[in-house]
């Protein structure tokens, strides 16, 4: 990690400020993170500060991290040893990568990296997303709850060294973000959100390590269907569970009151395949899912506030807007489907 990281980094157990015991220099490979407050100890091993407490929160987070690895190894995709597809992703030319590279390069407009923008990157698996976001001047940060050095965080070393590129790894909880408060300009999700056990408490402390007016950017979100089956929705996520993988379908009444309650702003939530997509295209789509054209969403006199909650702090929209967003809505309740969410700290 960079000796510049220290300042922002904060106890995960009493949040207070963090000392460096044992190293020094502009890049810290190993060493101990003291709270003078609290007297807690944080190792450093192989450039990563280990960022949490070892309690009954902390239990289910260390169970996934050991569920992950095994999950590889019982499919035989564990050893990254010359493998090069993490250095390609999520460019790597084969499904699911083709859409996920699609929804990033969605996100990346959404962003608009530039040297100096301060990017978390939550639930960051191996760190390719924060690997980009240095490439393009981002001082990035990623977090995550899994060390292991081939399918988890630890490879963000080897990702670093053949992109020629730095940025910090942090092995921490994202329900329990050991960072200061106002310390990002964007925090960045990629398949994070539905993975998290509590979804209310992760975006209460992105709210909280966000400064006023930055963004949350999530992509690769699933957002299940109203009236979709119980019953399959468990099946469909039954072989990760087996693992201890925290996995969970959310519908889109769960994500709005999610951002709600932590006091972030939805600022945009859309199917990530109906970005860009002309209004002829739309049409089309529409008729394919069933689901009435945007042009025929009209605005009625009070029903703005009702049907785009959303906004409870703008002004009323126009009527071109509304459309949008109300045939968005409409989809995502009837058919589900991938989602990329938008938010902002007010």
């Amino acid at each position: 990690m960079r000796a510049q990281l220290i300042s922002i980094l904060r106890c995960p157990a009493c949040g207070g400020p963090l000392d460096l015991q044992g190293s020094s220099g502009d890049w810290i490979d190993t060493g101990t993170l003291i709270c003078p407050a609290e007297g807690q100890h944080y190792p450093i091993r192989a450039g990563m500060p280990h960022l949490y407490v070892d309690n009954a929160h902390w239990a289910p987070k260390a169970r996934e991290a050991v569920g992950w690895v095994e999950f590889h190894k019982d499919r035989n995709i564990y050893d990254q040893t010359g493998v090069d597809i993490d250095f390609q992703l999520p460019y790597f030319p084969h499904e699911p990568w083709i859409e996920i590279a699609r929804q990033f390069d969605i996100t990346l407009e959404l962003i608009a990296p530039r040297p100096g923008l301060r990017v978390l990157d939550v639930g960051a698996g191996r760190g390719w997303a924060a690997k980009h976001l240095a490439l393009r001047g981002c001082n990035a940060v990623a977090i995550e709850v899994n060390p292991d050095d081939q399918v988890g965080l630890g490879r963000a070393n080897a990702l670093m060294a053949q992109a020629k590129t730095c940025f910090d790894a942090v092995i921490g909880d994202s329900e329990n973000l050991p960072f200061a408060d106002g310390s990002f300009d964007v925090v960045f999700a990629a398949a994070a959100l539905h993975h998290t056990s509590n979804l209310n408490m992760l975006l209460k402390n992105v709210w909280r390590v966000l400064r006023p007016g930055g963004r949350l950017v999530a992509m690769n979100e699933p957002c299940v269907a109203d009236l979709a089956s119980e019953e399959e929705l468990q099946k469909s996520i039954a072989a990760e569970r087996a693992y201890g993988i925290n996995e969970n379908h959310p519908r889109l009444d769960g994500y709005r009151d999610a951002l709600r309650q932590a006091g972030l702003r939805e600022d945009q939530l859309f199917s990530w395949q109906s970005y860009g997509m002309p209004l002829s295209a739309r049409e089309q789509w529409s008729a394919q899912l069933n689901v009435p054209p945007p042009s025929a969403f009209t605005p009625k006199p009070g029903t703005l506030a009702k049907m785009i909650g959303r906004w409870w702090s703008r002004p009323v929209a126009e009527s071109a807007t509304y459309q949008q967003q109300a045939w968005m809505d409409s989809i995502l309740r009837t058919c589900g489907g991938g989602i990329i969410l938008v938010a902002s700290r007010p």
